[in-house]
């Protein structure tokens, strides 16, 4: 499908707006860059939903209820001129920027983010966003940016530079041991866990980004939790920006850019950590070495220390 004429595009919005409003209420209706929002409502249920016009056609974002979000896609089926609408950034609900080679989003400015640091015994937790455009998203393409899991340590640290000299923005969090194992008790004592304290990593990192972009209108954040109580806390703070989150999303560049981000910084504390404990490197990972590196750290300098160096809710702590 090809991109609609203005006057085409017009009647289709104009068939849409039939279509849902006649059976549930629109509460606010506006363009956006690159085509139209429809706020949708039933009951205490509500419904954004972005439709954009571009080169290859009609695409959809949805952002709120999923059970409202059966209906409205119900109701769009029954347009003539509707295109698929998976609601994926993987899918043909967006545009793939064939400069980048990978999923974007709809035109314009948007960001991603992803931790670091979660599976190691030894570290940080590190959560990075990034704001990218059309742009610096192809930069970063032709850079080499992937997922910093295809990537090695020393090709890591050396992007590190070249993201943060060509993207919008960004922001990198970083809770080292200590501070760490003190967010995870306070966490925990509120009836959370892991993904409660990496939400609350997500949301803040993003929040610092979006807060001094307000014309980014789209975040990906890379899934962790089936859960969506992060995705609603951040369209609570930015009701114009469309937050998903997807597993794999590292396919988007915003995404990579901010999994590399996070990556580069964990390294450069391992590092840091590691002449602090008086140890050549600190093993990643939370395997058999992780445990017995961190037994001789508690021989030599102290159980007590080791609050500074692992993640004492690891079952690694318990077996030292």
């Amino acid at each position: 499908m090809t991109k609609l004429t203005d006057t085409e595009f017009k009647r289709y919005l104009q068939a849409v707006h039939n279509n849902i409003s006649a059976v549930l209420d629109i509460t606010k209706e506006k363009d956006i860059n690159y085509g139209h929002q429809f706020v949708v409502e039933l009951c205490q249920a509500k419904l954004t939903l972005n439709i954009y016009n571009g080169k290859k056609g009609l695409s959809y974002v949805f952002s709120g209820d999923s059970a409202l979000e059966g209906k409205v896609r119900e109701l769009l089926g029954e347009c003539k001129q509707s295109s698929r609408s998976e609601g994926d950034f993987a899918s043909s609900d967006v545009r793939v920027d064939d400069a980048a080679g990978v999923s974007a989003l709809p035109r314009g400015k948007w960001a991603g983010s992803d931790e670091s640091g979660k599976g190691d015994f030894f570290g940080p937790l590190v959560v990075s966003a990034v704001v990218v455009d059309d742009s610096t998203a192809a930069k970063l393409a032709a850079a080499g940016v992937k997922d910093c899991k295809l990537l090695t340590d020393k090709k890591i640290l050396q992007l590190e530079d070249v993201i943060k000299s060509t993207v919008v923005d960004f922001s990198v969090l970083e809770l080292k041991p200590k501070a760490y194992n003190l967010r995870y008790k306070q966490v925990l004592a509120q009836g959370g866990k892991l993904n409660q304290l990496l939400g609350y990593g997500h949301v803040a990192a993003l929040s610092q980004v979006l807060e001094r972009h307000e014309d980014c209108h789209a975040a990906l954040i890379d899934q962790f939790t089936t859960s969506l109580v992060n995705v609603r806390e951040l369209t609570r703070r930015f009701p114009n920006c469309v937050v998903k989150q997807q597993p794999k999303a590292e396919v988007n560049l915003a995404v990579a850019a901010a999994s590399v981000l996070a990556r580069a910084r964990f390294l450069r504390t391992m590092a840091e950590l590691a002449e602090a404990a008086g140890e050549a490197i600190l093993p990643k990972g939370g395997g058999a070495q992780a445990t017995a590196c961190a037994r001789r750290l508690a021989d030599r300098l102290g159980k007590a220390e080791l609050v500074n160096f692992v993640k004492l809710h690891f079952a690694n702590y318990a077996r030292i």
